[in-house]
């Protein structure tokens, strides 16, 4: 039996049921924050290991309110279809991996950064300030390893693969990962890769099966 059965088994009964829709929920929080009082997310809400040190620990949660936002209707427009799109995907994984699967694959990614960043505090000193958007590409990249040949539609009318989509984004990352200044933003990307590798792992643990084909999950 793998670790995720195991622990599926002691703690199943404690998953959240249809969580993406919750995370969503949290996403407008979010996007309605940073066009009104953008301060107020980093004053308060954002993943600040010495502020969590203090005493803040809602911050453990709280960062993840956050959803990158410039003004105007564009932004708004654009935002109402991204939030729509990672809850149709987030809603497709859970409906093939379980609620409890789904659940540990994304708070693994909290705990990650939250592990993370406190670790370097003790050690260094330094409060870097992760970068919560990378978690989103987390999910993406999950879904396109799982349906890999689904179709989306850049702009409403240029068709792309999840595939090839997730492997410019990952591309892209990764050159941010060497060009940007931001130790925070290094460490935000590098956490999401590892706890999508992580999890696939688990999740092919003890099993000979292709996990990422959509066939094994019928």
């Amino acid at each position: 039996m793998s670790i995720l059965e195991r622990l599926e088994r002691k703690l199943g009964r404690f998953a959240v049921p249809n969580l993406m829709k919750y995370i969503c929920v949290m996403y407008a929080l979010g996007f309605m924050i940073q066009i009104s009082a953008p301060e107020f997310y980093y004053y308060y809400l954002d993943l600040d290991p010495e502020a969590i040190l203090h005493g803040h620990i809602w911050r453990i949660l709280t960062f993840l309110i956050f959803y990158p936002a410039s003004t105007g209707f564009g932004s708004i427009f654009w935002a109402v279809i991204g939030i729509m799109v990672y809850y149709s995907i987030g809603r497709t994984l859970e409906y093939l991996w379980g609620n409890f699967r789904y659940n540990f694959f994304f708070f693994s990614g909290v705990l990650l950064y939250n592990v993370a960043g406190i670790l370097i505090y003790l050690v260094t000193g330094v409060s870097l300030q992760l970068n919560p958007t990378y978690m989103g590409f987390s999910i993406f990249l999950a879904y396109a390893l799982t349906l890999p040949d689904t179709v989306f539609y850049l702009y409403f009318f240029i068709p792309i693969k999840a595939k090839y989509l997730a492997v410019l984004e990952t591309l892209l990352y990764l050159y941010l990962l060497v060009v940007s200044p931001s130790l925070g933003g290094k460490l935000s990307i590098v956490l999401s890769f590892a706890n999508v590798l992580l999890f696939f792992i688990l999740m092919n643990q003890g099993k000979r099966k292709n996990i990422f084909n959509i066939r094994n999950y019928r």
